[in-house]
């Protein structure tokens, strides 16, 4: 009897984490010294019934599509939500069960702290020359979606920042490594699933 096919399946919250984990997966088997393991991004565009939308995803779509296939699920989120509520809007506990539940045991967690535009101001360089514009000294706003929102205002091409649109031309302006090497720790167990070796 053959081996399966191992497949890594990763979900995210929105078209923006959809638009940059498959430029950094792209960057990965580029790179990688080491084969990167199949790999599929899910938009499940929210986070909310969060539970619910990936154990019915895998079991009524993804399952069923790659019968042959040993699966890693990755879900992928920002941490901001989970820091603000009182009462976290889900329980990554049900989520691990309900996967493990359909006979799938490796199931990891990808938090962007705060948020994936914290990410991207790692690379303010790259962003900027995007946005045609200089490196300001200090960046307006509270959160990384604000700051990134300003920076956009001040551009010469779109006025506006918003999350899932336009971020398809300008994440591939980025700098990936550099990004990824600011982020490693967060990065460490998607590196791990996907089975990646940069270094």
């Amino acid at each position: 009897m053959s081996a399966l096919k191992k497949l890594v399946i990763l979900f995210v919250e929105g078209e923006t984490e959809k638009e940059f984990y498959d430029e950094l997966i792209k960057y990965y088997r580029v790179n990688s010294k080491t084969p990167v393991i199949s790999c599929k991004v899910y938009n499940v565009k929210g986070i909310s019934r969060f539970e619910n939308k990936v154990s019915s995803r895998l079991k009524l779509d993804i399952i069923p599509k790659h019968p042959n296939c040993e699966f890693k699920v990755v879900c992928c989120y920002d941490t901001d939500v989970f820091e603000l509520a009182q009462k976290p809007p889900i329980n990554w506990n049900i989520v691990e069960k309900k996967i493990n539940e359909l006979g799938i045991n490796e199931f990891y967690e990808i938090k962007a702290t705060r948020m994936i535009e914290d990410w991207f101001l790692k690379d303010i360089s790259g962003l900027c020359n995007y946005l045609n514009i200089e490196i300001p000294k200090k960046i307006d706003g509270k959160t990384g979606f604000e700051k990134i929102k300003n920076l956009f205002k001040k551009g010469k091409k779109p006025k506006v920042y918003q999350k899932g649109s336009n971020s398809h031309k300008f994440i591939p302006s980025l700098n990936i490594l550099l990004i990824r090497n600011a982020i490693i720790k967060e990065l460490t167990s998607l590196e791990k699933a996907l089975g990646v070796k940069l270094e």
